[in-house]
């Protein structure tokens, strides 16, 4: 017998988030929003206010961080170095001078370096120090966790509706999603979008226990020509041009954001090669409309 699911959408971290559960759950799903929204009033970069943007005004000073804040620049760049540098939080000035901003006026202008990396210095000086033992950081650049947070934030209400017993649920963060299945219910079907298409599917999979997030360009594009888009290749500072649409599945939704947009920035050949050594399943579209497709994934 299907379970009677009770279902809420709200608007957090930039997208609307989708939220099901067993009514008999239904009064867990007021929590989950509220971590949700203290997660963007602390990470967001576009709010003054948060904790991010603050520690971005004290670009060159040594500062105190919390625990977490600690803890997911720590896991920042342990995923910068196991994607080669292609995936890095450090891009947030370019992704300002190309518009994409807390206005999103999206109209793209001179970078203006508000960080103190240049030239050879960039070479030798690293742009995150930490302080393990006194809790602080010093940034050499300001920081952005927009491709690791939506992760984050479904590994957070998945964990609160694990410790509340809840066994079969879906939290869908603006295409970053995280379900489980319970043993009597039916499997959780995601569809795979269509990366020229939104109206299509190229395919459908079961997802228990398990996070998929995917990349692409082709929802957020700007410019006259449509030349910009969020998913920056930080190696050349543009944006990534060689991959069509990426899908990755992990068990973990930070696993699956964050690898996600780090194969996306790589390109399809080098990705390839990558995604062998992560802990994820893939499934990559490259700009001449090539397809990979792990064996793992069905």
């Amino acid at each position: 017998m299907r379970t009677q699911l009770s279902v809420q959408r709200q608007e957090v971290l930039g997208t609307v988030v989708e939220i099901k559960v067993p009514k008999i759950h239904a009064d867990c799903l007021a929590s989950c929003f509220a971590e949700l929204k203290r997660i963007e009033k602390t990470y967001s970069r576009f709010l003054d206010d948060s904790a991010l943007s603050q520690a971005n005004k004290k670009i060159g000073k040594w500062q105190g961080v919390s625990d977490e804040f600690l803890w997911l620049i720590k896991q920042a760049e342990l995923y910068k170095k196991k994607t080669k540098g292609y995936f890095d939080i450090t891009i947030k000035e370019v992704l300002d001078s190309m518009g994409y901003d807390k206005t999103y006026r999206f109209t793209p202008q001179q970078m203006k370096s508000k960080g103190i990396l240049h030239g050879i210095k960039e070479a030798i000086m690293q742009p995150i120090v930490i302080d393990d033992n006194n809790n602080k950081i010093l940034l050499r650049k300001e920081i952005d966790f927009g491709g690791i947070g939506k992760g984050y934030a479904l590994d957070k209400v998945a964990e609160l509706l694990e410790s509340k017993g809840v066994v079969h649920y879906y939290i869908n963060a603006g295409g970053d999603i995280y379900a489980r299945q319970s043993h009597r219910d039916e499997p959780w079907i995601i569809l795979l979008e269509h990366p020229d298409d939104p109206a299509r599917a190229i395919g459908k999979i079961k997802l228990d226990r398990q996070a998929i997030a995917g990349s692409s360009s082709n929802r957020r594009r700007w410019g006259k020509q449509g030349e910009y888009h969020h998913l920056i290749n930080p190696k050349t500072q543009k944006p990534a041009e060689k991959m069509k649409a990426i899908f990755v599945i992990a068990e973990k939704g930070m696993d699956a954001d964050v690898y996600a947009t780090g194969l996306f920035a790589t390109g399809f050949e080098e990705a390839i090669r990558l995604s062998k050594e992560l802990p994820v399943e893939v499934l990559m579209i490259s700009k001449e409309d090539k397809m990979f497709r792990a064996k793992g994934l069905r």
